[in-house]
């Protein structure tokens, strides 16, 4: 059975992160470096979490529109397996820190914003809604049809490369999954008490349902 693959992003506290980490089905962690949002870390916070359990994850550090000395700081400074690049950076910037990467694409039910060579060269997309000029955080879920409908989407789900994002939940996950099967889901708002601070609990749902989708989905195909 194809397993989806789970980031819980926008981790900020070192009990989230220490949870998270005991969490068997959770594959990757994002960490946030922009100060375009409330979820943002420092080196020293990031690292404080990081070196608070051995338990180890795929850590992504997520960025939007920094310089690239202020991403090769970070790069230099915490231990990051994967970058995520949410804004509008080129490809050839994407390359310059000799990581894995995933590209963020930002959608609002009619725009896609894609460069097609970033194909030959990325490991995974990642599609997200943009909402009132928001890229993350929003809450928000972007028309799934899509992902059926847009040939440019529908050939990067076929893939099998893309994490699906925006406005996801314990609640709507699992009919995401049913219907459409991605590589991977990524949530960090569907899953807090508070800005910047998960609630155990609908960690615990949104796992749970996730893998009972599957399950319902891989009997029905």
């Amino acid at each position: 059975m194809t397993r989806t693959n789970i980031k819980f992003c926008g981790i900020t506290t070192i009990d989230d992160y220490i949870f998270i980490s005991d969490q068997q089905d959770v594959n990757f962690i994002g960490l946030i470096f922009t100060d375009k949002s409330p979820r943002c870390l420092n080196i020293i916070h990031a690292n404080k979490i990081l070196n608070s359990t051995s338990r180890k994850k795929s850590i992504v550090g997520v960025f939007m529109d920094q310089s690239e000395s202020y991403i090769k700081n970070i790069v230099d400074n915490v231990n990051l397996d994967i970058l995520q690049f949410h804004g509008n950076e080129t490809l050839e910037f994407c390359r310059k820190f000799n990581k894995p990467f995933i590209k963020t694409l930002h959608i609002n039910d009619k725009l896609l914003d894609f460069n097609l060579d970033f194909q030959k060269y990325i490991n995974h997309f990642l599609i997200d809604t943009s909402f009132n000029n928001m890229h993350g955080g929003t809450g928000k879920s972007f028309n799934w049809e899509l992902l059926s409908n847009d040939p440019t989407i529908s050939h990067l789900i076929k893939k099998n490369s893309c994490f699906i994002a925006g406005g996801l939940n314990a609640d709507n996950v699992g009919n995401l999954i049913s219907a459409y099967k991605p590589y991977g889901v990524d949530v960090s708002s569907g899953l807090e008490s508070s800005v910047g601070k998960k609630d155990h609990l609908l960690m615990k749902k949104f796992l749970e349902n996730v893998r009972i989708s599957e399950k319902d989905h891989n009997e029905k195909n």
